[in-house]
């Protein structure tokens, strides 16, 4: 069980106005608790002693570039700290490589906080129905073998083999969606935010290739196409879900 308060948002900005103005929404409109730093130094001392379950961290702070904090972050707290970034400099650090590092959501400047704040709020949702964050234990029968969402493992006999971040992301937000019936049908800007950030929703040539790139990377692992899509038509916004023929292992033990 996670030590982590998800109402509790340790904030790393370094200009007073915009971190005054993001504390506000957050307090307001979000019912969050907010302590704020311009210092990477003191970052992750704020994380412990707040036992805060976000860190939203502005790469350019007082005391120096902050990305060095995100893998610390990951080795102190594994995955059970959300990691937002903030960031006008977009050339100088490319939001996949930090979304490799462990960051769950970057948000390129300028950017309005109460966008930010209900995507936000689609994590937490996510967080407190069960879902993307809190997959512990959940594992799928994929084909001949057995993967775990939690560990990115995939099992086939004595065989494993560990998936890399964006697929198993990719796979994870999927497996959260379901009802009575089985998977059910994501849309195209929550998978994008989720896996590589805020303008990707907005950018459907790239949301198209690089969802394509990874359908194909998941293929080559399972050995068949675990997803499923729909609305491809050229005035239509695709959804996406799991295919039928992946089963929950609690589905299967029914």
């Amino acid at each position: 069980m996670s030590l982590r308060d998800y109402r509790r948002i340790v904030l790393a900005e370094d200009e007073p106005q915009r971190a005054l103005e993001m504390s506000q929404v957050l307090e307001s409109l979000g019912n969050y608790e907010v302590r704020t730093t311009k210092y990477k130094r003191e970052v992750l001392d704020l994380v412990d002693q707040m036992s805060a379950g976000w860190l939203i961290l502005d790469l350019n702070l007082e005391d120096g570039n902050s990305a060095e904090l995100v893998p610390r972050i990951r080795e102190e707290y594994g995955e059970e700290v959300i990691v937002i970034v903030l960031s006008g400099y977009f050339e100088d650090y490319p939001e996949h490589s930090l979304l490799s590092e462990g960051v769950d959501l970057y948000l390129r400047k300028p950017y309005s906080p109460k966008a930010m704040l209900m995507q936000m709020e689609s994590l937490r949702a996510r967080i407190e129905g069960g879902g993307v964050r809190k997959q512990a234990g959940v594992k799928l029968k994929i084909g001949e073998g057995v993967y775990d969402v939690d560990t990115r493992t995939y099992k086939v006999g004595k065989k494993e083999v560990r998936i890399a971040k964006t697929p198993s992301k990719m796979i994870a937000v999927l497996a959260s969606a379901r009802d009575a019936d089985g998977w059910v049908f994501v849309e195209r800007g929550q998978i994008a935010i989720y896996l590589w950030g805020e303008d990707a929703a907005s950018d459907p040539n790239y949301f198209t290739s690089n969802t394509r790139r990874l359908r194909y990377e998941l293929k080559q692992i399972f050995s068949e196409d675990i997803i499923e899509a729909t609305g491809q038509g050229r005035w239509l916004v695709p959804q996406y879900k799991l295919s039928s023929d992946v089963k929950s292992i609690e589905e299967e033990q029914v």
